[in-house]
């Protein structure tokens, strides 16, 4: 057992070798994170100053634009709002065109919104002002613009960690009934909680469809419920919905081995969809919208699927592991746990390296940027978590008892350390929420 943690001690150390190796080849490239579609040019400019109003507003961005996933609207000096209409291609598919209302005078403000292949919610407002005169300008100076109503930022994240929190749950118990400890499910308490997970797993990407509607195309969160198969229009929204429909897949065949069986969970319907919802979840992200998503989807389902039989497996081995067995087949089971986390982390580590390469061509942007100092900080946080489970797992099984009392009591203290453990993963789990959105900045 000494020899086995030798190895995976020196397994980590190459690992993050390569991890240092690989940032520095990428800080010898000095080219900038490839971000979302943004804007690069606007005709009237943000800031002219124009005798007459044209009967267009253009917009060119840097890729090309799904014309039903764009809108915009216009405040006038006297405070009116103006949906335009929908927007026409100009010379490429990279330029847009909204017809501009008539009679606008003085201080305008337009307000643009695209949702990105990856379902993010990009907007920039351009103001310009039409013959003004001087009284004209004070005037204006007082006006409040209204912002485009968007579903806030607080409910997205909430949603998204609900989501993330459930995928870890439902993955960390499938890979343990598995892979450590048969049987383990059949617990009142943990067909609960993979019952509970499931439905959370199958609800979040429904909500987040009703949210990407209401962002793309304006029908609000309780009018999209009618119009959800619209969401087939684009990529996004239909990966949105092949993950409802995955989840749900999921959740019924968890329902029915709670009800028949702990085997039947392992069915091909089962596995298959799970691949779905991941493949899916990587769809909707930097992993699909950024450059090589070739590389980037299956790396991106790899590094799910790794966190959530090392994240999920460690939940599942406390809560629901540890009190269904006796002390020394708790021992048993944290050693073939560990077996099986060795493999996810080298996993992370490796698909960690290759999303980071894909999405940052300069060291330098990991400091510079928003979506870079998260991904630090995701890095910190992985390291911690790493570092805290080799201390933990030397010392416990280090000499074990060969009497009950103490057992029991060293199992103790491996769920507590276990606990440290699951914190820091919590906060891993919320800066990955984080992450998903962050901007390229």
């Amino acid at each position: 057992m000494k020899s086995l943690f030798v190895s995976f001690r020196r397994t980590l150390s190459r690992l993050g070798a390569l991890c240092v190796v690989g940032l520095a080849f990428a800080s010898f490239g000095a080219q900038p994170a490839l971000a979302h579609n943004t804007l690069v040019a606007s005709v009237p400019a943000n800031g002219a100053i124009l005798t007459e109003l044209p009967n267009t507003w253009s917009l060119v961005f840097t890729g090309e634009v799904p014309l039903n996933s764009a809108s915009a609207e216009v405040v006038a000096a006297d405070g009116v709002r103006t949906t335009l209409p929908a927007p026409v291609y100009g010379a490429t598919n990279k330029e847009i065109l909204f017809s501009l209302p008539t009679g606008l005078n003085g201080s305008v403000t337009g307000r643009w919104r695209l949702v990105g292949t990856d379902g993010h919610v990009i907007t920039e407002r351009v103001s310009f002002t039409v013959s003004v005169s001087a009284s004209d300008t004070t005037a204006a100076a007082g006006i409040l613009v209204t912002e485009i109503a968007l579903t806030p930022e607080p409910v997205r994240f909430v949603v998204r960690s609900f989501g993330y929190a459930a995928l870890l749950l439902v993955g960390g118990m499938l890979s343990t009934e598995l892979f450590i400890a048969r049987g383990v499910l059949g617990a009142r308490r943990a067909r609960e909680a993979l019952l509970i997970g499931g439905a959370v797993l199958t609800l979040v990407p429904l909500l987040q469809t009703l949210i990407f509607l209401d962002d793309s195309r304006g029908f609000g969160m309780f009018g999209s419920v009618f119009k959800i198969f619209e969401s087939f229009d684009t990529t996004a929204g239909s990966m949105l919905l092949l993950r409802f429909f995955a989840g749900g897949v999921i959740f019924a065949g968890i329902f029915r081995a709670s009800r028949y069986g702990k085997g039947l969970l392992a069915t091909p319907p089962m596995l298959v969809s799970a691949g779905l919802y991941l493949i899916a979840l990587a769809y909707t992200g930097h992993s699909r919208s950024m450059t090589l998503p070739v590389l980037g989807v299956p790396a991106d389902v790899v590094h799910t699927a790794a966190a959530a039989v090392w994240l999920g497996g460690l939940v599942s081995f406390v809560f629901f592991v540890i009190p269904a067995l006796q002390p020394s087949q708790s021992f048993d089971a944290f050693r073939r746990f560990g077996d099986v986390a060795r493999y996810a982390v080298i996993a992370l580590v490796i698909t960690g390296v290759i999303q980071t390469l894909r999405l940052h061509g300069s060291i330098i942007t990991l400091f510079t940027q928003s979506h870079g100092r998260w991904l630090l900080l995701k890095l910190v946080l992985v390291a911690l978590m790493l570092k805290i489970g080799d201390i933990n797992r030397r010392r416990l099984l280090r000499e074990l008892p060969s009497n009950g009392v103490d057992f029991a009591g060293r199992v103790a203290t491996l769920r507590r350390a276990s606990l440290t453990e699951i914190v820091n993963g919590g906060l891993l789990m919320l800066v990955t929420s984080v992450l998903v959105s962050s901007s390229f900045n």
